[in-house]
């Protein structure tokens, strides 16, 4: 019974002096499903929405992001073309206003938008659910940055 004891106890004394290391965490790849899976759940706990206008908020939402989202693509795109070296400011410029004419189609499809969600939901709750949608976005960039090891920001 002693020798029992005593090999517990050495057991113990072993874990604690000698503690096994951590499993390492399997490096989760992102998940665009899971994403917007949370961010609807984030905008119906804070926008607070019921399940009804949750259903009749949602399909609208995810339509104008989609069509924003070809928009935004191409957007990205002229911002990285390099023009040639001897193009002109006029060449620039053309670019510029290439640019600008697709940020101003982008924001005349998310206004056309709002207003249909404003038809399914109330006001108030569109300008609550735009809201959760930047602290949503904030907050996956800030546990972004700090899985980088970057130092957070309040």
């Amino acid at each position: 019974m002693e020798k029992k004891c005593f090999l517990m106890a050495c057991l113990m004394m072993c874990s604690v002096i000698f503690p096994l290391p951590a499993q390492p965490q399997p490096k989760r790849s992102f998940s665009p499903q899971d994403f917007v899976k949370h961010l609807e759940s984030f905008i119906v706990r804070e926008a607070c929405l019921t399940p009804t206008e949750a259903t009749a908020f949602f399909p609208i939402f995810h339509e104008m992001h989609d069509k924003q989202r070809g928009i935004n693509w191409k957007i990205r795109e002229l911002k990285k073309r390099s023009l040639p070296a001897n193009a002109t400011d006029k060449d620039y410029y053309s670019l510029i206003k290439e640019i600008n004419s697709l940020k101003m189609e982008s924001a005349e499809i998310e206004d056309s938008y709002y207003k249909k969600m404003c038809k399914a939901v109330s006001a108030r709750k569109v300008h609550a659910a735009m809201q959760a949608e930047d602290s949503f976005h904030r907050r996956m960039l800030r546990k972004f940055s700090d899985r980088a090891g970057q130092p957070q920001r309040k």
